[in-house]
């Protein structure tokens, strides 16, 4: 590889390395402990297997993934946005400093759902109906999403920005919302027991009671 890298120049090297892994992820269905870098221009990965594998820098928004199984995979500056996940299985996936708008999550298999995100931005992503307990939403901007009857217990929302994202019929018992802001929840509606919150943000929680606080 180094002289490869050396008589064909840097910049060629790096693109008919990319050109290889495009045509491969193209042309296999089974991957395992491999690491993708720079893929672009993807639109179906239809009833692939990809186990243990990095994607780093990959642009796969409006990718088809219908049907594929991602097990022990990470996600790293990637664009996830407007993917297609009919069926899809996501078993301890992680999502961190991506980008993923658009994305229907309650299309994917219900069996063994587990999923990461840190420092990412998410927005108008669906995840109503799923069962993601205890998942990590760490320092992400979460907007106009919705969390309809979902159980997020033990979820950890830590310095996540839930602007205009909704909560309804959700289970949030014992969920981790220090730092995070913007967020509303209203407690009539939703679980919330032994839920943990910031001051002053916490103060949100009491905006369904339309009721007037004095600083005096």
């Amino acid at each position: 590889n180094i002289y490869l890298e050396g008589t064909l120049g840097k910049n060629n090297f790096e693109k008919i390395n990319m050109d290889i892994n495009n045509m491969d992820i193209n042309n296999n269905q089974i991957f395992e402990n491999r690491e993708f870098k720079d893929i672009t221009g993807q639109t179906e990965l239809t009833s692939k297997s990809f186990y243990e594998c990095t994607f780093l820098n990959c642009d796969f928004s409006g990718t088809d993934f219908s049907g594929s199984l991602l097990s022990d995979c990470k996600f790293k500056n990637c664009n996830f946005s407007l993917v297609v996940l009919i069926e899809s299985k996501l078993q301890e996936v992680s999502f961190e400093d991506c980008k993923i708008m658009g994305a229907d999550f309650t299309q994917i298999s219900k069996l063994m759902i587990n999923m990461g995100f840190r420092n990412s931005q998410i927005n108008d992503c669906n995840f109503s109906s799923l069962d993601l307990q205890d998942t990590k939403y760490i320092n992400c901007r979460i907007t106009q999403s919705d969390f309809f009857e979902t159980n997020l217990r033990e979820a950890d929302f830590t310095g996540s920005d839930l602007e205009n994202s909704i909560f309804e019929q959700t289970d949030l018992r014992d969920a981790d919302f220090k730092l995070a802001k913007n967020y509303r929840i209203n407690p009539m509606i939703n679980k919330i027991k032994g839920a943990e919150f910031s001051m002053p943000e916490a103060m949100r929680l009491l905006d369904s009671f339309e009721i007037k606080i004095s600083e005096e």
